[in-house]
């Protein structure tokens, strides 16, 4: 559980007072490889960081796999418009490994913010950061050749690269698996 306080401290540092309180409220979970974390259609009311293991966020549209984003060790993660809108999620998270995930409740999350400056801190930094990489994202996607996302992919997701398979990197950048295998090709 003290991971989840390290984490969050390397994003804003947090109270001392706040870290006890963070502590009594800690939950931890695990799911097995191909376990859905949070299914299409549920609210999102848990604010995780991924202890061990690997999560994807996706959907499916027309038959086809869309792969917004992964999730590795030592990552806070939600279904952010669920979760801060109180919706049903548009997407599903599911576990590539076997991972282990320490949580908070969002009615938790909401009441350490009001208690806590430095827990509101730290939430109010990585909801910005999540807006932002989702900008990016939509960036990359609109406006990079299949090449340019490819090592943008390499350049975020590098260091995964054993751990996701050929089809969720391909359905990841929008292109196929013979495209993807040309890409690699060409290095």
């Amino acid at each position: 559980m003290k991971e989840f306080i390290n984490q969050a401290n390397l994003i804003a540092p947090l109270s001392e007072e706040a870290k006890d309180d963070l502590m009594l409220l800690l939950k931890r979970l695990s799911f097995d490889k191909g376990e859905i974390v949070n299914p299409i259609g549920r609210v999102s009311r848990r604010f995780y960081l991924i202890e061990k293991g690997l999560l994807k966020h996706y959907y499916y549209h027309n038959g086809n796999q869309f792969i917004l984003r992964f999730f590795c060790d030592k990552r806070f993660v939600t279904i952010s418009d669920s979760f801060l809108k109180n919706n049903p999620a548009d997407y599903s998270t599911i576990a590539l490994e076997d991972t282990t995930l320490i949580y908070l409740e969002y009615d938790d999350l909401e009441n350490l913010c009001a208690k806590h400056h430095s827990f509101e801190h730290f939430i109010r930094i990585y909801v910005s950061s999540m807006a932002i990489m989702s900008i990016d994202r939509l960036k990359t996607m609109l406006h990079l050749s299949a090449a340019e996302r490819y090592q943008h992919y390499l350049s975020e997701y590098g260091h995964l690269h054993q751990r996701i398979n050929l089809g969720d990197t391909a359905s990841f950048l929008g292109i196929s698996q013979v495209s993807l295998s040309r890409l690699r090709a060409q290095k």
